[in-house]
C-alpha cells in the first residue's frame, strides 16, 4: 500500500498525549509555553535560558566560540512570558501545521532544524571572523522562516482581511529589515536575512514553490526521503528480512487506481500547486479512505 506520505499528508505523530496527537509543530508550541513558564519563574537569563540563548563573547556567560556549542541549538528554546508570544505561537502553528501537512512530520523536523542552526553558524562564524557582536534569543526568527516558506509554497493564500500571503510576507521582513536597520543591529540583520535564504531554498529543496524558479533548487529533496513509488515497497521488503520492529507494508494496494497512481506521480514530481481543484479533492478523498484503513 502507497504512504500517504507521498503526496505530502503525515498523519502520524511522533507520540501522542492522551487523544492529543503531537506532531512536529504541536511539540515545538508546547516546549515553548513550558520556556515562558520556566522564563516567570527564573526571570530574564536565569540560570537555565542564560546557557541556552545564542549570544557573542562580549555576554558574560559564555558563547558558542568559548565552546558552548549546543547554543547553535538551543536558541529558540527561551521565550518571553507575553501577548504577543501567544499570537507568535498561534500563528507559527497554523502555518507550521500546513507546512507540515505538505512535508510530512520528519521532513518538516529538518527544516526547522535548518532554520536554528544555518542562521547561528553563519553569524557565530561572522563574529570569529569580523567581530560583529549581538546576541537572540526566542521562537520569532523561526516563525519568520515558516511564513516566508509558507508564502513561497501558498503565495495566492489569503490571510485577514483578504491579503494575499507573500504580501504579509514581505511586510513582517521589511518592518524586520528597518528595525534593525535603524538599532544599527547587524547581528540581527544576518541573522534574518540567513533565515529567509534558508527558508526559500528549503522549501525549493523539498520540491515545491515551483513558482519560484529564481531561486536555485538543491539536491537536498532526494536526500531527505523523497523517493519514487518504485523503490519505497523494495525498502519495505529490505526492512522486512533485516526482522526489525517495523511492519511490513504490502506492494500494492488494489484500491490505487492507474488514475490515482497518475495523480501521486504529479504531485511527488511537480507540488500540489500543480493540481485541479478536482484532482485535489480526489486526492483528499484517497487520504481519508488510507486513514480510515488504519
Amino acid at each position: 500500500m502507497y504512504s500517504s506520505r507521498r503526496f505530502g499528508y503525515s498523519d502520524d505523530p511522533w507520540f501522542r498525549i492522551g487523544g492529543f496527537a503531537v506532531s512536529t509543530t504541536a511539540f515545538v508550541v508546547g516546549l515553548g509555553v513550558v520556556s515562558m513558564i520556566i522564563w516567570g519563574i527564573e526571570g530574564r537569563y536565569g540560570p537555565i535560558f542564560k546557557h541556552l540563548v545564542l549570544v557573542s563573547r562580549d555576554f558574560s556567560f559564555g558563547s558558542v566560540l568559548e565552546g558552548e556549542i549546543w547554543r547553535l541549538v538551543t536558541w529558540p528554546v527561551p521565550n518571553e512570558p507575553d501577548f504577543w508570544t501567544i499570537i507568535l505561537f498561534a500563528i507559527f502553528y497554523m502555518l507550521g501545521s500546513q507546512l507540515e501537512m505538505l512535508l510530512g512530520r520528519i521532513r518538516f523536523a529538518w527544516f526547522l532544524i535548518l532554520l536554528t542552526i544555518i542562521p547561528a553558524l553563519m553569524v557565530t562564524g561572522l563574529e570569529a571572523i569580523a567581530g560583529i557582536t549581538g546576541g537572540v534569543g526566542g521562537l520569532r526568527l523561526v516563525e519568520v522562516g515558516v511564513l516566508v516558506a509558507f508564502a513561497a509554497q501558498y503565495s495566492h493564500a489569503r490571510f485577514w482581511p483578504g491579503i494575499p500571503g507573500w504580501v504579509i510576507a514581505v511586510v513582517i521582513v521589511g518592518l524586520d529589515v528597518l528595525q534593525a536597520l535603524s538599532d544599527r543591529d547587524e547581528y540581527a540583520l544576518i541573522l534574518l536575512a540567513c533565515t529567509v535564504a534558508v527558508a526559500l531554498l528549503g522549501i525549493r529543496a523539498f520540491g515545491y514553490a515551483t513558482n519560484l524558479t529564481w531561486i536555485p533548487k538543491l539536491s537536498l529533496a532526494s536526500s531527505s526521503g523523497q523517493s519514487s513509488a518504485r523503490d519505497r515497497p523494495s525498502r519495505s521488503r529490505r526492512r522486512s528480512r533485516r526482522g526489525d520492529h517495523l511492519r511490513a507494508v504490502p506492494v500494492r494496494d488494489e484500491s490505487v487506481t492507474p488514475e490515482m497512481d497518475a495523480l501521486l506521480d504529479q504531485v511527488a514530481s511537480q507540488g500540489l500547486d500543480s493540481l485541479t481543484r478536482k484532482q485535489r479533492k480526489q486526492l483528499e478523498a484517497h487520504a481519508r479512505r488510507l486513514r480510515r484503513r488504519r
